[in-house]
């Protein structure tokens, strides 16, 4: 006889709008609160040519930024390295957009200043199982 498996209650999602100086959303950030998978939505960041742009984690917790990577050329990019990081800095960190050149930063560090930056809000909190 099979027995239905209790349903995976959600985990809490966190979203940051990453613009320049309170603009327009250049990206939407949205972060998984139980895998740290994120994904970047290009919403109004034009492309430069021969340029990419980078996603970082910057933290007070963190000696410095960390490279999340290159935000592809599609409407969306998906990752999964969130997943290393504990999950107060996840949650607490700023992210930064920078435009480095074609492919990303060759050694790990922003070469420009942010362009686009902003902080996760919770948008949607995590649910309990019903008891």
């Amino acid at each position: 006889m099979n027995t239905p498996s209790a349903p995976v209650a959600p985990s809490a999602q966190y979203v940051a709008v990453l613009q320049r100086d309170g603009g327009s959303p250049a990206f939407i950030l949205t972060v998984d609160g139980a895998t740290r998978n994120f994904t970047v939505r290009k919403v109004g960041a034009a492309p430069e040519p021969a340029k990419s742009f980078e996603l970082w984690l910057i933290s007070d917790r963190l000696p410095r930024p960390r490279s999340l990577g290159v935000i592809g050329d599609s409407d969306f990019t998906a990752r999964s390295v969130l997943a290393s990081y504990d999950p107060e800095i996840v949650n607490n960190a700023t992210y930064a957009v920078t435009v480095e050149q074609a492919g990303g930063s060759p050694d790990g560090n922003p070469h420009s200043a942010p362009v686009f930056t902003g902080k996760l809000v919770e948008t949607v909190p995590p649910t309990t199982p019903a008891q």
